[in-house]
C-alpha cells in the first residue's frame, strides 16, 4: 500500500535514524496525513500529523531552549520535527538494553512494533516499556510486544501498555510500514549528512 510521498522531504530532514517509510506509516496512523488535527483536551492533547502531545512539546521545547507552542503543532515541520526526536531517543534508550527485539534492526517487526508502542504509550525506564523489558530480561523471559503486553500490569508499568486497542493499533503501523514499498530503504537524514561532513571536513586537516 503506497501512501502519499507528499510529507517524505520533512520527514527525510528530521529522520535521524529512522526510516521516511516508517515516519510515513506512523503519520497515516496517528492523522490520516492531516496536519490540523487535533485530538479534544486543550493545549496538551494531541496535534497535529503526527499527534505530537504537550508533555512531549514541553520536554522538547526544555531541551533545545524552544518556545513552541500548542498551536505551532499544526505547523507540519515543527510537529515532525519534535516527534522524530522523542523517537530517535527511543531507538536510543533501547539499545542500551541486551534484548536482541530492542536493539535496532529494521527489518524486525518486533523492534518496529515495541518502538511504536513506546512512542504511543511509554518508553522509559520508570514506567514505561524498559520498566517491563528490565523485569523481563531479569527473569530470562524473551522482550517482544506481546510479552510486554501480556506483563506491564505485574511489572508496575504505565497502564497504556495494558490496553488491547493501542496494542492492535501498533501492530497496525508496523504492518503499514511493511507494506510500504520502500520499506527496506537506506538513507540519512539531512542532519545525519551535515554531520558526516563535518566529520570527513575535521579528519582531512588532521590528515593533511
Amino acid at each position: 500500500m503506497a501512501l502519499t510521498s507528499q510529507y517524505d522531504p520533512l520527514f527525510a530532514r528530521y529522520q535521524g535514524r529512522l526510516p521516511v517509510a516508517f515516519l510515513r506509516a506512523l503519520a497515516q496512523r496517528e492523522s490520516s496525513m492531516r496536519p490540523e488535527l487535533a485530538m479534544p483536551g486543550g493545549a496538551g492533547a494531541a496535534r497535529g500529523l503526527l499527534q505530537v502531545v504537550g508533555v512531549v512539546r514541553d520536554d522538547y521545547n526544555q531541551r533545545h531552549g524552544t518556545s513552541y507552542t500548542a498551536d505551532d503543532l499544526f505547523n507540519p515541520d515543527v510537529n515532525v520535527k519534535i516527534a522524530a526526536g522523542l523517537i530517535n531517543q527511543i531507538v536510543a534508550a533501547y539499545g542500551k538494553h541486551p534484548s536482541r527485539n530492542l536493539k535496532e534492526d529494521w527489518t524486525n517487526p518486533e523492534f518496529v512494533k515495541l518502538l511504536v508502542m513506546g512512542w504511543n504509550a511509554g518508553f522509559s525506564e520508570s514506567g514505561g516499556v524498559g520498566k517491563v523489558a528490565a523485569m523481563l530480561e531479569r527473569e530470562g523471559t524473551p522482550v517482544t510486544h506481546d510479552t510486554v503486553y501480556a506483563n506491564a500490569a505485574r511489572a508496575g508499568a504505565a497502564p497504556y501498555l495494558s490496553m488491547p486497542d493501542r496494542i492492535a493499533w501498533h501492530r497496525s503501523v508496523a504492518d503499514l510500514y511493511y507494506a510500504q514499498p520502500d520499506w527496506n530503504a537506506t538513507g540519512v537524514g539531512i542532519g545525519t549528512l551535515l554531520f558526516a561532513g563535518a566529520l570527513a571536513f575535521a579528519a582531512y586537516h588532521v590528515l593533511k
